[in-house]
């Protein structure tokens, strides 16, 4: 097996890049063709946890049983109410820019899963991503939700266990770090949640048959 060795590529030219440090030193990125290049090199074991996010390594939390369960309900239930054109993906890469590439736990994809059979789906074919947060809440909660919020996905979910609850957020505007969602409904064990794609309500799911 050849190994690449890649050059990364400066923060500067991408808005919401990295800034300089108090130190003065500006950190390099990798864009996700390097990221890729990079786990078909064999750089990355079958322990190490990570995914791309603005152009950083960043650790995946381990799952838990709890989490699995969480993750393989959602994802049963959104698979029952979607119409035809779509389909659910469950813990796989997406591309969100140059920079990012993710993996969401669910993932609602317009299209065929074959349709992907060489590429990975791109912001533009996702209309519901969903993460099931235990004691990673705060990056779903920041970093990946100005991430989902700066790609324009329209609703992101976050599946909170500790509270219990589900969060939805839609209505993203605004680039880099002042992305956003301006709309936020919280959902609690006894509620039903709208499933929205597209702009329809499909049907709602029960907080409790997502909650393990």
């Amino acid at each position: 097996m050849s190994t690449h060795t890649q050059t990364a590529m400066p923060t500067a030219p991408s808005p919401g890049a990295p800034q300089a440090t108090r130190s003065g030193i500006v950190p390099y990125r990798l864009t996700v063709g390097q990221f890729e290049r990079m786990i078909d090199a064999g750089v990355f074991r079958d322990e190490d946890h990570v995914e791309l996010l603005g152009g950083l390594l960043v650790d995946k939390m381990v799952k838990k049983p709890p989490h699995n369960v969480a993750v393989g309900s959602l994802a049963a239930e959104l698979r029952g109410l979607l119409p035809a054109g779509w389909f659910v993906n469950e813990e796989k890469s997406i591309q969100l820019s140059r920079w990012s590439s993710p993996e969401p736990d669910v993932a609602v994809i317009r299209g065929r899963l074959k349709d992907y059979g060489g590429r990975n789906p791109t912001a533009k074919a996702i209309g519901i991503i969903a993460e099931v947060a235990d004691s990673f809440y705060a990056k779903d909660r920041g970093e990946k939700w100005r991430q989902y919020a700066a790609a324009k996905i329209p609703v992101y979910w976050i599946v909170n266990l500790p509270q219990p609850q589900i969060e939805v957020y839609m209505s993203p505007a605004g680039r880099g770090k002042a992305a956003r969602y301006g709309d936020c409904k919280i959902y609690g064990a006894g509620d039903q949640v709208p499933v929205i794609l597209e702009g329809r309500e499909l049907g709602r799911i029960a907080v409790q048959d997502v909650l393990p």
